[in-house]
């Protein structure tokens, strides 16, 4: 398995790569992210490398960052989301901006993002929301209330608009119940409206 490319970047587009190594071009897809991060063509260049090995296929995908690795291989962990669209994301924001948007369960910054519906959105936030803290260094950006975050992602995955749940989330901000009893209780008041 490919890891790391260092050598001379022949070629460089929005989406992709060639890289020289030892005589051999090696062509890579990359996010937007990367292609601004990359020199230009004919100095050396170093992509870190995510492999991936399909029935017919063999596709290599270079990150100017190690972060930005590691995050892409958080995103497509996700359910539905592959290789293509996990680039888009990454190109769509900064790689600080997009863990920060996940952290905070931004579901209407995400939809912004081409090929990402209010579905997937949630389903990012959902499954890596909590996961970001400790991967590669990322865990000095800071992280929010993940109680009330819980809570809130609770309740609106559960259907509830936003602007309704907001204001009871206030009421637990001194004791935190745990959180079923938290969501038992909203789930009354929602009712009772």
């Amino acid at each position: 398995m490919i890891g790391r490319l260092r050598g001379e970047l022949i070629q460089k587009k929005t989406n992709a790569a060639l890289i020289e190594c030892g005589g051999v071009g090696y062509a890579c897809s990359i996010s937007l992210t990367t292609f601004g991060l990359l020199p230009e063509e004919g100095q050396e260049a170093i992509l870190f490398v995510e492999t991936i090995l399909r029935e017919n296929d063999l596709s290599l995908l270079g990150f100017a960052k190690v972060e930005e690795r590691a995050l892409f291989r958080l995103l497509v962990k996700v359910d539905g989301i592959g290789p293509k669209l996990a680039l888009a994301a990454l190109g769509a924001m900064a790689t600080e901006e997009l863990m920060n948007t996940i952290r905070a369960r931004d579901v209407t910054a995400l939809v912004r993002i081409p090929g990402v519906g209010k579905k997937t959105a949630e389903k990012i936030c959902f499954e890596l929301s909590e996961k970001l803290g400790g991967h590669m260094g990322l865990e000095k950006l800071p992280v929010g209330d993940s109680w009330e975050s819980d809570l809130k992602s609770a309740l609106t995955n559960l259907g509830f608009k936003e602007d309704a749940v907001l204001p009871l989330l206030g009421q637990f901000r001194q004791e935190k119940p745990p959180l079923p009893d938290a969501i038992r209780i909203c789930l009354k008041d929602l009712q009772r409206r």
